[in-house]
């Protein structure tokens, strides 16, 4: 859990989208939250008992645990660049 938080604090110094501005809700299912932050920032945080498909992404920035086929487990979050 250290290990996340002190990645998250360093994607977060270096990435524009995790300051200030504006964040859009993502159209997803009961117990998924999604956002999208300019530029290019999207958070996903799977609070169902599904798995979850992620939306389009370049790259995983930060993932809470280990993810497969683009599906995010339940009481998982993740980061990703658009």
């Amino acid at each position: 859990m250290l290990e996340l938080y002190r990645t998250a604090l360093h994607i977060r110094r270096d990435n524009p989208a995790l300051g200030d501005g504006t964040m859009t809700w993502l159209d997803a299912p009961a117990g998924v939250l999604a956002f999208h932050r300019e530029p290019g920032f999207t958070c996903v945080l799977n609070l169902s008992d599904e798995t979850y498909r992620l939306p389009d992404h370049t790259t995983i920035l930060l993932a809470s645990g280990p993810m497969a086929d683009r599906l995010l487990e339940p009481d998982h979050v993740v980061w990703l660049k658009a």
